[in-house]
């Protein structure tokens, strides 16, 4: 794992280290993603993205970046074999310039291989959150010492609080809820990883998903989906198995450049000691005067299930991209192209979870390929398959296949020009 442990907590300069956290598969596009924003020395990792940004592209980065859950500040980076090492070196780190006795903490830890789950720890009662994280490879083999994520939270918690009343003469509290400095750990292969979370609650919040049908696609995945597709807003976009919406409105707030962060009340990088508000303030004005009120070409989505549809329109409104959006009730099996001009048409179908039988995804997947084959000439499919043996169903040849994860299935993005 790279280090990050030399400075260490430096005022902000021109250009600091950041790794922006994302879905597994989703790395090659968050990279360049990133680099259009203005970052530069993007690396890729497993589920994450190392960049180096100056302090107004950082800003820029959790406002607009839409394939990315976190983005946090790495620390310091060391061994950590056992509690007593984890405690000493967490207890050398001048906390002092990040916090004191009237600003608030909260730990939340990761150990690599444990299920995936972080700790948040309280003074007086330990809950739990999902973090997905999504750190460097690194080598198996966590020392027994540190294979419990709650304990190890509680250990830094504790070297923390130990170090500030030794400097300070007083401690601060720990608030799990809305703290001032939220700090991620994360263990792999003997050494810890310390971070300041930039965010705070997940970036795939949006703040426009008020109704929800089975199973969605998260935010920044369908992001990703429609980046990988390379739909640029002027052509059209159709979804004919739309759903609650989710495809058809990243598109859509994409091509009307509406950031994903400007619905948040909060970042946690608002509370750090260096904050500086008037770039913050600038970059923020800079990126609404970036957004359109209508774009070039139309898209639409469909579905067979009224319900959905309801679902679909209120996000959509929520969004602030319902007048770009044309849907309609319809079957996959009677969908026709919506536009005479051809354009991108991309599905998300059932793979199993929701149906539940095989032969009927197996029936549904050669409709949707032959309703592709007979009826959208010139157009260029995206196929999203959670369920990879029953893509040979659609009886069509992939030209390009991108590998992805929803969740823990391991899935594939399937293009077809038709």
């Amino acid at each position: 794992m790279p280090s990050h442990s030399s400075p260490e907590f430096q005022p902000a300069s021109d250009a600091e280290n950041y790794i922006a956290i994302s879905s597994r598969g989703l790395e090659p596009v968050t990279a360049n993603e990133l680099r259009r924003l203005g970052a530069t020395q993007t690396k890729e990792y497993v589920g994450a993205v190392h960049f180096t940004a100056d302090p107004a592209t950082f800003y820029k980065a959790c406002l607009s970046v839409r394939t990315v859950s976190r983005i946090v500040k790495p620390l310091k980076e060391f061994a950590a074999a056992n509690p007593e090492m984890l405690y000493s070196q967490v207890r050398r780190i001048p906390w002092e310039l990040y916090l004191n006795a009237k600003r608030t903490l909260a730990v939340y830890a990761t150990i690599e291989g444990s299920g995936g789950r972080s700790r948040k720890v309280d003074d007086k009662t330990r809950q739990t959150s999902p973090n997905r994280g999504g750190k460097p490879p690194v080598k198996p083999g966590t020392p027994k010492g540190i294979n419990h994520s709650q304990y190890a939270a509680l250990k830094i918690k504790d070297a923390i609080v130990d170090r500030l009343r030794q400097e300070l003469g007083a401690r601060p509290n720990v608030d799990t809820i809305n703290p001032d400095i939220r700090i991620h750990a994360f263990f792999a292969g003997g050494r810890c990883t310390l971070s300041l979370d930039a965010t705070g609650a997940s970036l795939h919040e949006r703040g426009y998903r008020v109704q929800n049908t089975s199973a969605p696609l998260k935010e920044t995945l369908a992001a990703a989906i429609i980046d990988l597709t390379g739909w640029n807003g002027k052509v059209p976009l159709y979804d004919p198995m739309c759903g609650s919406g989710t495809l058809v409105i990243e598109a859509a707030r994409k091509a009307l450049r509406i950031a994903p962060g400007l619905n948040r009340d909060r970042f946690a990088c608002q509370r750090w000691p260096d904050y500086d508000s008037h770039i913050w303030q600038t970059t923020l004005a800079a990126i609404k005067g970036e957004r359109l009120e209508t774009i070039e070409a139309p898209i639409f989505a469909s579905d067979s299930d009224p319900s959905a549809l309801r679902a679909a329109k209120a996000n959509a409104e929520a969004a602030g991209v319902a007048h770009v959006i044309t849907f309609e009730q319809r079957r996959i099996e009677d969908s026709v192209p919506p536009s005479p001009t051809p354009g991108v048409v991309v599905v998300n179908p059932p793979y199993g979870e929701r149906l539940g039988k095989d032969d009927a995804l197996s029936e549904l997947y050669g409709k949707i390929g032959k309703v592709w084959t007979e009826r959208f000439t010139g157009w260029t499919a995206f196929f999203f398959a959670g369920n990879l043996g029953l893509t040979r169903d659609l009886g069509l040849e992939a030209t390009a296949r991108y590998k992805l994860y929803n969740g823990p299935i391991d899935c594939r993005l399937l293009k077809f020009p038709l």
